[in-house]
């Protein structure tokens, strides 16, 4: 090579449901589950509040202001579940789950699982473990490292040569630098750049999915007639964890850059021996050689415990037997095995290879050269069979032409997928719709009461500041007259005056303030001459009144 830096793009297909941890969870006060699509909806706390209610918030705010405890967790699961209509207008794209996993939420959602000592309840809290994801567009992504990581263990394992320790106490560490003849510095995957692979997979499936992890020996095993589960599946142990989904060609795309260090010197003591200068052709090389050969040898241990999902199975028959197993051996391409549940076989170097197994309680753990069960990926904890593994992805090199059987295979196959996204994004959008008009008629309802509270206010300071022009003997009018009523205030003032309440000037105000009262209500009648009685007694009322204004 001539180049100080070698670029090649990696085209990435997970050939099967694909987990890499990132130490979050989706936690039921977070996301929903639509149990008549199977779909889960996640949301952060400001899209769950936006979806709700002034009613549903204070509802939700009296909850959560409880004790911290849970029973109030409970019901904060209830009260999400209740109201998960929505909320769906507010949350990412949907995530398919497995038959099992909506069973599951169903039943234990806003429940106690169970009771253990002393009465002590158990809260069903229904995390599930997310995938790692890009938290700007909430896309799956492929850490760098975990790839770095893969690659180097099958490079070790080359170099390694199914070989065993020197010394028993050697540890990993030290193999990894007696094998690679280097430490930090001259440690030859410092040549190697692995960067974090983008999510470049078709929006009309989902990205993701959530199934089960479920543990299954991997052979049978007979006491007493009857047939042995392994511990974690006698006990119903499972694991629910969101996994990138295998029906996306090509979903992945990263890069790999190579270091070229020969113009700096072959004998510079600061950098990898030269043997260990890899091409891209020699990492393929390399990884083939360490996980196609695990990929067969479980492969056909798990079919022969007739666990494996019999379409997925027969696929990748054909596949291997129709061309990609020649790509694979010609270094175009090369298989991997990366994430959580790969096996131990996947992280380890064959002749080295040490595996605690756990045995029964009391019991000290043994050493085997290989486990006892594998965690397969199923839609229902009980399941027998219709599984698949985790972790098996295809890295492809600088690919021209897309691997057209297993692009037809993963994009043109699954079209159940399509259909379920499609019906998922569809309502979404209308809850949408529904939503913004809601949310508009309560921003106008809101702004109708802020405009009649601001008139109120205006009002009110009006009111203020008329009252506070008026002379006292006026201010003294006008509070006396507030509790009564308007047509009795003409005759209360008058009855006040006649008490002698008011004096000299005061009394002329009042008795001015009693005539304009009885004008106004057409009282007035201080010359009426005729006979009728009600008139007449308004004529010595007026007349007293003016009695008031001549003195």
């Amino acid at each position: 090579m001539s180049n100080f830096l070698q670029n090649y793009t990696l085209k990435y297909t997970p050939l099967s449901p694909l987990h890499i941890g990132a130490d979050e969870s989706y936690e039921p006060g977070n996301y929903v589950i639509d149990e008549e699509a199977g779909a889960l909806y996640s949301f952060d706390s400001g899209a769950a509040l936006a979806g709700l209610s002034d009613s549903d918030r204070q509802q939700l705010l009296a909850i959560v202001n409880s004790k911290p405890d849970d029973i109030m967790l409970t019901k904060v699961q209830a009260f999400f579940h209740k109201h998960r209509e929505k909320l769906l207008a507010f949350a990412m794209p949907p995530v398919p789950t497995a038959s099992g996993v909506k069973s599951l939420y169903e039943k234990r959602i806003g429940r106690t699982a169970q009771h253990e000592g002393q009465g002590r309840r158990v809260i069903n809290k229904l995390e599930i473990e997310r995938t790692s994801y890009n938290p700007v567009d909430g896309k799956p992504f492929l850490p760098g490292s975990s790839i770095k990581g893969a690659i180097r263990t099958a490079l070790l394992d080359g170099i390694n040569n199914e070989k065993p320790l020197i010394d028993r106490n050697e540890r990993n560490q030290q193999l990894q630098q007696r094998l690679f003849d280097g430490k930090f510095h001259t440690d030859p995957m410092r040549l190697v750049s692995i960067a974090d692979a983008d999510w470049q997979g078709s929006a009309d499936k989902p990205a993701c999915q959530v199934q089960f992890a479920v543990n299954r020996k991997r052979k049978p095993v007979i006491k007493d007639g009857k047939l042995l589960q392994s511990q974690a599946e006698a006990s119903n142990l499972y694991q629910l964890l969101e996994c990138v989904s295998p029906y996306h060609y090509q979903s992945f795309t990263g890069s790999l850059t190579l270091l070229n260090t020969q113009s700096v010197g072959q004998n510079n003591s600061k950098l990898p021996k030269q043997q260990l200068h890899w091409t891209a052709k020699d990492i393929a090389k390399a990884c083939n050689n360490f996980y196609v050969g695990l990929f067969w040898q479980e492969f056909n241990a798990i079919k022969e415990r007739g666990y494996l999902k019999t379409d997925w199975l027969n696929q990748m028959e054909q596949l291997l037997d129709n061309g990609l197993s020649k790509r694979l051996h010609d270094g175009d391409a090369f298989l991997l095995r990366v994430g959580r549940h790969s096996g131990a076989e996947a992280l380890t170097l064959n002749g080295v290879r040490k595996i605690k197994i756990m045995q029964g309680r009391g019991e000290r753990p043994k050493e085997e050269s290989q486990p006892k069960t594998w965690w397969l990926a199923a839609d229902d904890i009980s399941n027998k069979q219709g599984m698949l593994p985790f972790g098996w992805v295809l890295v492809e090199i600088n690919p021209k032409e897309p691997d057209s059987p297993l692009q037809q295979w993963l994009e043109n196959g699954n079209s159940a997928l399509t259909l379920w996204m499609q019906q998922q994004l569809e309502k979404q959008n209308v809850l949408k719709q529904k939503a913004q008009f809601h949310q508009q008629q309560e921003q106008e309802k809101k702004q109708e009461e802020e405009k009649k509270a601001e008139e109120l206010r205006l009002q009110q300071a009006a009111e203020q500041q008329r009252l506070a022009s008026l002379s006292p003997i006026d201010q003294e009018i006008e509070s006396f007259l507030k509790p009564i009523q308007q047509q009795e205030h003409d005759t209360r003032l008058l009855s006040e005056l006649e008490k002698g309440r008011w004096q000299a000037a005061d009394a002329r105000v009042v008795a001015q303030k009693i005539k304009t009262l009885m004008e106004q209500a057409g009282k007035w009648m201080p010359d009426f001459a005729g006979g009728n009685k009600q008139k007449v007694k308004l004529k010595e009322r007026s007349q007293k009144v003016l009695s008031y204004l001549k003195d």
